[in-house]
């Protein structure tokens, strides 16, 4: 390969430049940068005195707080402004107090004779630093006299701001320290009728029935076991924790109601606690109360509203769901009712949808083995696990409290049983009548073991818990094709004497030809639906339908396989149409009779109508 003329003068160029500037650069020496400051970095604790009022800050792992005049967290920005401007300060700067002697000057000129601040700063490594802070008084600008009082250093006015910041300044206006995401326990105690009521709660991970994988959630531990409502705890820890300081108070007095406090609350962080204590409402205005940390003299004024349901959490924070578990792992139940009993069992299946059986056990109703209708299992389940109790009322008022009933002031049996399985687990759910003051449609229901029963209203549940009658819970699609199975014949009887009313046959050309009330149109319209033969209801009593007046014969064609096409019959009696919507059917190997499917209704029961006339 051949280099070019051009390429390789670049190249010796380039070597040419390299040696110049490696020449230049080799005897050249940088100039050491060095700044001394004169504070030390972190500073760990601040004292001010400003003509005899001292704020004192302090760092305590993260944050700061003020020691004096007051105890109490530190406002982060506030600190942060002046330690800002303390770190920057140049000790090369300035000028010698001899230099000022010199001159026919003194220290009082630069406000240093009798300073009007002093500030002790103190590192982490313990290291102090103690200067003083004058003001000329013509100029109003500010200067340092350093802590072996020989030199004098001019600073700027945003230090002067700085150091005219009143105490109120450095206080936060959030009570709380602990974070909301670190609370892992809280603890009320409040003074009723002489008694100290107290109430406990604690976020916890622990395994329960009717769940699996359940993580960390709010419960009760005292006076009572029983889970906290999700939602209604998460809303008032999170206006506990963020309660903000209206107005602080110079200082306690008795009218404020702290010596003996309405309410003490205690939040539990990972590795702090604090105690809130809140004294009587503010004398201008009832929707504030003065309140003190435990640890702490300063005393404030809070929004009551911010107290949420804190002052009685037992009624306000307790789970409003009285049945509590996944439906998606229930392996079966049993329903009892009016001293009858059904089971319903999962069914191990291999595709995506679940199904259900009504097996024959002992006590129950069913009689032979029946398919459940999966759809309205699930939606069984899914509705129980969600019920609610209601809100308390009481003088034709709702109150913001659950209605819950204690356990052990339920009836001796209830009304309706369900037994829910989920693996080896077995949970009891009861139904019982509820309160003479009760708003109808609504029972008590009670989890077998829990603190408590709720006042419910079971309206979404379609009476499905107190229904042992295997026709309710039965799968609804009576009959299925087969894939690649059809409908070639249709045949119309009356029962009483025979006679035929219509028949078609599907022809070898896939046209239908038909007699009767049974034309090609109607035919081809008819087989095609018949493919799924499905059940709106199965009454259990009698509806006026009558006797069983037609027969409906059905020829199904299997696919053609080694062997040919094989046909098979299926024969369904019918009533005379109850209505225009609705008509009742039976399969002939069935003994449930069954009110047919609207959409294949519409196509039936004109031909029905029409033989009768």
């Amino acid at each position: 390969m051949r280099i070019a003329r051009s390429t390789l003068v670049l190249f010796v160029a380039n070597l040419l430049v390299f040696g110049l500037v490696w020449r230049a650069s080799i005897t050249h020496t940088v100039a050491p940068i060095s700044q001394n400051l004169l504070f030390a970095t972190g500073i760990t604790s601040l004292e001010i005195n400003d003509n005899g009022t001292k704020i004192a800050l302090e760092k305590r792992g993260a944050f700061w707080y003020v020691n004096s005049p007051y105890k109490w967290a530190a406002n982060l920005w506030s600190v942060q402004r002046i330690i800002d401007e303390l770190r920057f300060i140049d000790s090369e700067k300035g000028f010698t107090v001899n230099e000022v002697k010199a001159n026919g000057s003194n220290l009082e000129t630069y406000g240093l004779q009798k300073p009007r601040w002093t500030l002790k700063a103190v590192t982490e490594n313990n290291q102090t630093q103690e200067i003083k802070i004058g003001e000329n008084k013509e100029t109003r600008r500010l200067f340092i006299l350093t802590s072996d009082n020989q030199k004098i250093i001019p600073v700027g006015d945003a230090l002067a701001a700085a150091l005219e910041a009143k105490p109120e300044t450095y206080r936060v206006d959030k009570v709380f320290e602990i974070a909301e995401f670190e609370v892992r326990a809280i603890s009320t105690r409040r003074k009723i009728d002489n008694a100290d009521v107290v109430t406990n709660l604690a976020y916890e991970e622990r395994a329960r029935p009717g769940r699996r994988g359940q993580g960390a959630e709010w419960r009760f531990t005292a006076p009572f076991e029983t889970l906290a409502d999700p939602e209604r705890i998460t809303q008032a820890l999170s206006n506990l924790v963020n309660i903000r300081v209206l107005q602080f108070a110079e200082k306690m007095t008795d009218d404020m109601g702290l010596a003996e406090p309405v309410i003490r609350i205690a939040l539990e962080g990972s590795s702090r606690r604090q105690v809130l204590l809140i004294g009587r409402p503010g004398i201008k205005n009832a929707a504030q109360c003065w309140a003190k940390l435990e640890e702490s003299d300063a005393v404030f004024l809070i929004e009551t509203k911010d107290l949420g349901g804190w002052y009685n959490p037992r009624a306000i924070l307790t789970s409003t769901r009285p049945v509590d578990f996944d439906p998606e792992i229930v392996t079966g139940f049993n329903l009892t009712s009016g001293g009858r009993t059904i089971t319903v069992h999962r069914l191990e299946s291999t595709g995506k949808d679940t199904r259900w059986e009504i097996p024959v056990a002992p006590g129950s109703t069913a009689i032979q083995r029946r398919e459940g209708d999966s759809q309205l299992i699930k939606e069984f389940l899914g509705d129980l696990s969600q019920l609610r109790a209601i809100n308390l009322r009481e003088g034709g008022k709702t109150l913001n409290e659950t209605w819950l009933i204690p356990a052990a002031n339920l009836p001796t049996e209830p009304l309706h049983k369900v037994e829910i399985e989920i693996g080896g687990e077995k949970l009891t759910v009861s139904f019982y009548p509820g309160p003479e003051n009760k708003p109808a449609g609504t029972y008590l229901v009670h989890q077998k073991g829990a603190a408590f029963a709720g006042v419910c209203e079971v309206s979404l549940l379609r009476n499905a818990y107190q229904n042992v009658a295997p026709q309710f819970w039965r799968n609804r699609v009576i009959n299925q094709l087969a894939t690649g199975t059809k409908v070639v014949g249709l045949r119309m009887v009356e029962r009483q004497d025979g006679k035929v009313i219509g028949e078609a046959r599907l022809g070898p050309d896939g046209n239908w030809a038909g007699t009767g009330r049974l034309d090609a149109a109607t035919s081809r319209r008819l087989a095609n639906s018949l493919a799924q033969v499905k059940a709106t209801e199965f009454p259990t009593r009698d509806i006026g339908a009558g006797e069983w007046k037609y027969l409906l014969r059905i020829t199904d064609q299997a696919a053609a396989g080694s062997t040919g096409a094989s046909e098979s019959l299926r024969n369904y009696w019918c009533t005379e149409p109850l209505n225009n919507t609705a008509v009742l059917l039976r399969d002939e190997n069935d003994d449930d009779s069954f009110l047919l499917d609207p959409a294949l209704a519409e196509i039936l029961i004109p031909l029905l109508n029409s033989a009768s006339q």
